[in-house]
């Protein structure tokens, strides 16, 4: 069996759930982790059993064991480690979304291209089975020419509240709306967005310099619309732990509605349980399931994210790994979502 070196770069949330999926993977043979808080750093070598911890991504990105990267650092730091993998041909995978500026997302991607290596970004939510099962509906033509989307996801006012306060440059848009960005663009593969209009308000975020939602209008070459929304207003005690989600593709011969609301599995403890993604913040009721990366589940880790991340390291040893978002798509998302943001603060349609 092939096998490779994989170094996670973070080891917050995300990098810690990474770093705990390439210790279940089996085609990797040496881990090493990185972040530069020590006491983080420690705990995440000693929980994944890691090869190698360091506090600088250089050390362990340059490590001759190490074949492939994953980039779970703030959204601001992603450039630096992930410019270093790609100058020296080493895969990377970077968490979305993927930078905050289109020359950070065009440096990347022109090493890449220079080294001949690949660029992926964690769309994470692509991996949950029902957004790929729609994936190969459209693929398939079983909707005919999909010329009408929508789509939303909310997250709680605690996930926006955390995300506002580690990242000065993010925004609903860049942040959270890119989820459907990206879904949309990868049905709709093919079309291009031409023109953005999108509406925004803030009340309860102001203090943050942020908006509370986003609602955006794209229209592509061929006429073919999608209208896409975000919010972070959900109280922090709504059961969702993370996201609640649905899209809505409309075609010349047929229909798709993904309903990713999570009301399936209720759990009603005895006692209030934590966040898993802000554990600060307890609920009293919990929709199991709704933790967008996925869940710890009798000691191992399961969901989507384990699953790109398994996907990841199929493909850069050359065994298959379907789903993954290329670096080139991930810039377009980017590339739509900051347009979004123009257009709110410009109060007009913005051409893509």
């Amino acid at each position: 069996m092939k096998s490779t070196g994989v170094a996670v770069i973070g080891a917050g949330g995300i990098g810690t759930l990474r770093a705990h999926s390439c210790s279940q993977i089996p085609q990797v043979d040496y881990l090493a982790v990185c972040d530069i808080k020590p006491d983080k750093l420690d705990q995440l070598s000693e929980a994944t059993g890691a090869d190698m911890a360091t506090t600088k991504y250089e050390e362990a990105i340059t490590n001759d064991r190490v074949g492939a990267v994953i980039v779970s650092t703030d959204e601001e730091y992603h450039h630096g480690p992930a410019a270093l993998a790609a100058e020296l041909g080493k895969p990377v995978l970077i968490e979305k979304p993927f930078v905050l500026d289109l020359d950070e997302a065009d440096d990347i991607l022109a090493k890449a291209d220079a080294s001949g290596t690949e660029v992926f970004v964690g769309y994470t939510q692509r991996f949950r089975r029902r957004y790929l099962l729609a994936k190969q509906a459209a693929q398939a033509g079983q909707l005919g020419n999909i010329v009408m989307a929508m789509g939303k996801i909310y997250v709680t006012r605690a996930v926006g509240e955390a995300v506002a306060r580690r990242s000065p440059n993010t925004t609903p848009s860049i942040n959270t709306l890119t989820y459907l960005v990206d879904l949309i663009l990868w049905y709709m593969e093919g079309k291009k967005p031409v023109e953005v209009y999108a509406r925004a308000a803030s009340f309860v975020f102001k203090k943050y310099n942020r908006d509370d939602f986003q609602w955006m209008i794209v229209t592509f070459d061929d006429g073919s619309v999608a209208t896409l929304g975000t919010s972070w207003l959900p109280p922090h005690h709504w059961p969702a732990y993370t996201a609640t989600m649905e899209i809505d593709l409309q075609g010349t011969t047929g229909s798709l509605n993904v309903d990713d609301a999570h009301r399936d599995i209720v759990l009603a403890p005895g006692e209030p349980i934590p966040c898993p993604y802000t554990p600060e913040h307890e609920v009293n009721v919990a929709f199991l399931g709704s933790a967008m990366p996925g869940d710890f589940v009798l000691g191992e880790f399961f969901g989507p994210m384990k699953e790109e991340s398994d996907a990841f390291i199929r493909h850069s040893l050359g065994m298959g790994g379907v789903g993954l978002a290329t670096g080139a798509h991930a810039r377009n998302v980017l590339a739509l979502t900051m347009a979004a943001d123009r257009s709110v603060k410009e109060g007009g349609p913005v051409k893509v």
